[in-house]
């Protein structure tokens, strides 16, 4: 039941970052990095992280893949909007040629 939990909470932040993205808004983008940077910050201090690989890898790529996953989100919508461009001009062409 915990590994459904912690699978469902991943989905949902990758779903977040994505929704963010793809509406463009910045400040909603980083609402998770600066949330886990913060709790970085507050296990580091409590002394629940230490010095060994893993937590030293950490607060750098997750920060990363959350800012990639916003990236995707955004390239997504402009891939979209590329598309109905696109299928707007072949349309008015057609006309103009009847």
């Amino acid at each position: 039941m915990d590994n459904l939990i912690g699978i469902l909470i991943v989905i949902a932040i990758i779903a977040f970052q994505t929704f963010c993205g793809y509406i463009g808004n910045r400040y909603l983008g980083m609402i998770l990095p600066l949330i886990f940077i913060g709790f970085v910050i507050f296990f580091f201090l409590k002394g629940t992280l230490g010095f060994n690989f893993k937590d030293v890898v950490m607060p750098f790529f997750g920060p990363l893949i959350l800012a990639l996953t916003y990236d995707g989100g955004k390239r997504s919508r402009k891939d979209k909007i590329k598309k109905e461009l696109e299928k707007m001009k072949a349309k008015d062409i057609s006309n103009k040629e009847q």
